[in-house]
């Protein structure tokens, strides 16, 4: 694999970042075993810091967004898209869905080259 400095292009991190994000949401929510709603902006937050770390330590050519929901298992439908007006050979996006018994975790992020 090239180096850090090398990879400008945020499809060439697209697996790692993959591999990332559970590790991530688990480090937070992994043993969190019933949704509380008034825990909820400190969940978002502290999984957003995580990923938002994890993102640097893999390559730091990039600027991050990172955008966390947490909701309630509870049977609803929820749906998420998001539009992008950027240069489709240096940024890139992903998203990932972590849930257990209690709560529903989608964690969206973007790599935007510098």
């Amino acid at each position: 694999m090239p180096k850090d400095d090398d990879i400008t292009t945020f499809s060439k991190l697209k697996e790692e970042v993959n591999l990332a994000l559970p590790q991530c949401i688990e480090r937070v929510l992994g043993k969190v075993a019933e949704y509380h709603p008034k825990h909820v902006e400190e969940w978002s937050e502290s999984v957003g810091q995580e990923v938002l770390k994890k993102l640097q330590e893999i390559n730091g050519n990039f600027k991050y967004i990172v955008t966390t929901s947490i909701m309630e298992k509870k049977g609803a439908g929820f749906h998420t898209s998001s539009a992008v007006f950027w240069d489709s050979d240096t940024d890139g996006a992903v998203s990932y869905r972590w849930e257990n018994k209690a709560m529903i975790c989608i964690v969206q992020t973007c790599g935007i080259g510098i």
